[in-house]
């Protein structure tokens, strides 16, 4: 397949807000990608062209992420999903498939429970199932900490530092010039060198907090468009990562409360798997749509 596309970084006011979005050449159906926690719409950028084929595809930076605005509050999901529902009918998109990744797949589900006729179909990558609280002992002082970025005041990094600090990390094994591309739409150099990234640490635990009062799995009863998981796991942690485990019990409890749900797990996968795997989590959505699931 030919995964040479063409994007264009576009811009647009919503309710007062300037809202960042990437938006590929294609004449297919619209799907709308919706990253992380700590992410930008660069994310999806090696996903993004094994789609060209059969979808449009529209990357949007959500509130306080990438290029889009920074504002003091607005990021409890009712906020973030009025900004989803906002961006689809300001730009008059009938009936598109919303993917999340992560914190964006809880988002994608409050905008699909908000919004029941809105979309065709819902895609939760490693999210949308994120419920903190749900935890047995779970408590908020814990996951407060558990949840925190590092902070990057303190580090005190230049950007080559911190390039090189990256590299090191588990994301070094999928280096690569694309994510030299997303990690300067995530952090500004400041007039001292040092950097900050766009979402700063008070607005990004503001989002943690509001992970932790969501209740998602409260919202899926009132989901009425076709849902498709894709959960990540790694073959050697299946067996004895309590995470593993709980993840296995919140899409058991999902498909009881969503019955058009279908499960694909991302086998031997990282979180980050839209990454690692790019070509596969296309051709699992493609497939579907093919399929007539969504």
């Amino acid at each position: 397949m030919n995964t040479e596309t063409i994007s264009e970084d576009k811009f647009i006011n919503l309710n007062g807000l300037s809202f960042h979005y990437i938006e590929s050449v294609g004449n297919g159906r619209p799907i709308i990608l919706l990253h992380g926690l700590a992410s930008n719409a660069h994310f999806w950028d090696l996903a993004s062209p094994y789609m060209k084929d059969i979808f449009h595809t529209i990357a949007l930076d959500q509130r306080g992420h990438g290029a889009s605005a920074k504002t003091e509050d607005g990021y409890d999901f009712p906020n973030v999903s009025r900004d989803v529902a906002s961006f689809i009918n300001r730009l008059e998109i009938d009936k598109p498939i919303l993917v999340g990744h992560s914190w964006g797949g809880n988002v994608a589900v409050q905008v699909a429970a908000d919004n029941p006729n809105l979309l065709s179909g819902l895609v939760c990558i490693d999210g949308g199932l994120i419920e903190p609280s749900s935890r047995p002992g779970a408590n908020w002082k814990d996951t407060e900490k558990a949840l925190a970025p590092p902070d990057f005041a303190a580090l005190n990094l230049t950007w080559d530092q911190f390039i090189n600090r990256m590299r090191a990390s588990q994301m070094g094994n999928l280096w690569g010039s694309h994510l030299e591309v997303f990690a300067k739409a995530n952090f500004e150099i400041q007039p001292d060198g040092t950097v900050l990234p766009y979402l700063r640490r008070h607005r990004h635990m503001k989002i943690v907090r509001a992970l932790w009062d969501q209740k998602v799995s409260e919202l899926f009863p009132s989901i009425s468009c076709p849902v498709l998981l894709m959960p990540a796991r790694k073959l050697e942690d299946a067996n004895v990562d309590k995470r593993v485990d709980a993840k296995d019990k919140a899409i058991e409890n999902a498909i009881k409360l969503m019955p058009r749900t279908k499960v694909v797990w991302m086998e031997d996968s990282v979180h980050d798997v839209p990454v690692q795997r790019p070509k596969l989590v296309a051709e699992v959505i493609a497939n579907c749509a093919i399929d007539g699931f969504f």
